[in-house]
């Protein structure tokens, strides 16, 4: 494993429970990393939220990809949230296929717009509007029509500029932490 860029944030917050305010801590870790075997290196951000027991001591309440709990408390991180699994050229995770599956053209799954526009980074609107680009005459696998309409709709160059802007501000962040 070589690790290119990481940066960990930490936040100490209060949530009620039973009208009383109980103190959490957030510890999240971003990072581009390369593996040994993969092809190309990764974004991921993880976290984990600890809460204070009754006892005083810190008992973990959630971790992994928790990005909804991490972009309501640390919205700042949306650059790197976007790009979670997906390689230093911003491409999420088998683009197409998941593309694909997302879209119901698989005998597995129905179509789920929310989901295939999540993995997109589109707005439902534009999945919608790649859904009917891709049925006027596409005779090729899915996977192939998906790598057409995502080109079509020029996302490699968005995901590109949201891949840039995440490793700018992991190398940002990083370069602060040293200067300190």
């Amino acid at each position: 494993m070589r690790l290119l860029a990481a940066k960990e944030f930490n936040k100490v917050f209060y949530a009620c429970y039973d009208n009383k305010a109980v103190k959490h801590r957030m510890k999240v870790r971003a990072e581009l990393v390369h593996l040994d075997g993969n092809k190309k290196p990764y974004f991921s951000i993880t976290g984990e939220v600890e809460r204070r027991s009754g006892n005083n001591r810190w008992v973990l309440e959630s971790c992994g990809a928790i990005h909804e709990q991490i972009a309501e408390q640390m919205p700042e991180l949306q650059p790197l949230l976007l790009v979670h699994l997906a390689d230093d050229n911003g491409v999420p995770m088998h683009p197409f296929e998941n593309a694909a599956y997302w879209a119901g053209q698989t005998k597995y799954q129905r179509l789920d717009v929310v989901r295939l526009a999540t993995h997109l980074r589109v707005d439902e609107a534009m999945a919608l509007e790649m859904i009917d680009y891709i049925s006027n005459g596409w005779l090729h696998t899915p996977a192939i029509a998906w790598k057409d309409a995502c080109e079509h709709y020029d996302l490699p160059a968005k995901w590109q500029r949201e891949a840039d802007a995440a490793r700018k501000m992991l190398n940002q962040l990083a370069q602060l932490e040293e200067a300190k």
